[in-house]
């Protein structure tokens, strides 16, 4: 990631003698060395200035230098090794310390003048140290009273909404150096789902984590993980499925896809044919993976002020409909569950004044499901024109005692909201989804279902069937060719 033709050193001097550190930098700078970093570090007895200085590697044969380090993730490794203490108690312990020092420095210093044997030279040198050591003294002082302020507390309550950590040894994947890199990759992730959704995924922020095993990186959304798994720079990975014919070699690395569940080989890079189908790189892979979690947790990560953009759009273009509508008959939450269950299900909001007005046109509806059968139904043109292929739309039916197994999952007292699910009964629906769809050669399965119970079906089954759509029979519009291959 960073320049690998790069050498580094790192040389130390003590932080009170100027000259020493003076002559340092300049023996440095003739020798062709430029100063990278500088940082004061605690030592047994006192304080160091850590240098570290850079330049263009030389061949082996002309240096000696034991210390000189050569490692793409360098920058990441000083980093942690000069890092600040990471908690408020961790600094308020280091500086209440650095101020017992300081004062026994003064302390030494003025027992040194009280000698009746400086010369005016030496007595002059040590005042000006003296001033020299309170001032920092005094800086340690204020340092600690901010440290301990609340006002510090406070500062510190912040959450990042979605995270992605990575391992040290797939860090290359940040790196602005090169053309395949994960920013880029994101913006390209966030453009799509913009234009094909639009839905705006937020901020992402990338983090070193030592947590992490080799190769390994991991999504968070509210500090909750909901994906890790590994991917390999300098490979390309295929769904074993797509490479009909090919025979593995040793230098392959075969796992499951922690996405889809299929079987995944990573074949490096240099191995792979022109005329192969595209795979994915490590880049790429993670980027699939960010774009999955952004989807199927848009309930989670769509907040309120993500909502208010979307009304201003609409203030835009029509006023009347947000005044219509907000607050007197659709509350902020419900607009969220309704806008969220679309994206969640791949349905675009784009054309949000369009939404609104159908909203408005159902202001009748009673429950918040009933309005979203019905905005799925205004909108089931667009959702069967992005589903269909040539025209076509191919569709799974639910056999009857399929169905009456579904319907039994819902309880039958009225007072309880609960849904009682055998997990056996769900996978089983749920295998033979998938099973069907395999010997179909179908990678993204339609089912279609009876309109009172399609939400809740795709809430259950999706959770065990990557990229499942579930219908409504309502919704399958005559202008395309509906096609029903099959019942489960």
């Amino acid at each position: 990631m960073y320049n690998k033709k790069m050498q580094y050193i790192i040389k130390s001097v003590p932080t009170d003698d100027k000259q020493a550190l003076e002559d340092l930098l300049n023996q440095m700078s003739e020798e062709g060395w430029d100063l990278y970093t500088m940082h004061e570090v605690e030592t047994e007895s006192s304080y160091d200035f850590n240098c570290i200085f850079m330049r263009q590697k030389q061949d082996e044969e002309q240096t000696d230098l034991d210390d000189i380090v050569n490692i793409t993730s360098f920058k990441y490794r000083m980093e942690k090794m000069l890092a600040a203490p990471s908690s408020p108690y961790a600094s308020c312990k280091e500086i209440q310390l650095k101020i017992s020092n300081q004062k026994e420095r003064i302390k030494k210093i003025k027992s040194q003048l009280e000698s009746d044997n400086l010369s005016p030279n030496e007595k002059n040198k040590l005042n000006t140290q003296m001033s020299d050591e309170l001032k920092q003294l005094e800086n340690l002082k204020q340092s600690l009273v901010n440290e301990i302020s609340p006002d510090t507390m406070f500062a510190t309550i912040k959450e990042e909404k979605f995270v992605v950590n990575l391992s040290e040894e797939i860090l290359e994947v940040i790196s602005m150096e090169a053309n395949d890199n994960l920013l880029a990759e994101t913006v390209k992730i966030r453009q799509k789902l913009a234009d094909s959704l639009g839905y705006v995924i937020p901020h992402i922020h990338f983090h070193n984590s030592d947590e992490l095993n080799q190769n390994e990186f991991s999504i968070k959304i509210h500090d909750i993980e909901l994906l890790r798994t590994v991917v390999f720079p300098g490979y390309v990975a295929y769904y074993k499925d797509d490479l009909k014919g090919y025979k593995r070699t040793e230098d392959d690395i075969v796992l499951t896809d922690e996405i889809t569940g299929k079987k995944l080989i990573w074949i490096p890079q240099e191995k792979v044919k022109d005329f192969w189908l595209h795979g994915m790189t490590a880049v790429e892979y993670i980027g699939k993976a960010i774009e999955t979690v952004a989807v199927e947790e848009v309930s989670d990560i769509m907040d309120y002020s993500d909502v208010n953009k979307y009304v201003e759009k609409v203030l835009e273009t029509n006023s009347f409909l947000v005044d219509n509508i907000l607050p007197d008959f659709m509350a902020a939450s419900d607009l969220k569950y309704l806008l969220t269950c679309l994206i969640r299900e791949h349905v675009s909001v784009k054309n949000i004044v369009y939404i609104f007005e159908k909203i408005n046109d159902y202001a009748g509806e009673p429950t918040k499901e009933d309005l979203l059968d019905k905005v799925r139904l205004a909108l089931s043109k667009h959702i069967i024109k992005d589903l269909a292929q040539d025209g076509e739309l191919k569709v799974i039916e639910f056999a009857d005692e399929t169905l009456e197994k579904i319907y039994a999952f819902f309880g039958e007292d009225e007072d309880e909201n609960v849904i009682r699910i055998e997990a056996k009964d769900v996978e089983q629906i749920a295998d033979s989804i998938i099973k069907f769809a395999k010997s179909k050669k179908i990678t993204n399965p339609v089912v279609v279902a009876p309109m009172d119970i399609r939400h809740m079906i795709f809430v259950i089954l999706s959770e065990f069937v990557p990229n499942l759509t579930v219908l409504a029979h309502e919704e399958l519009v005559s202008e395309c060719n509906i096609k029903f291959i099959g019942k489960i």
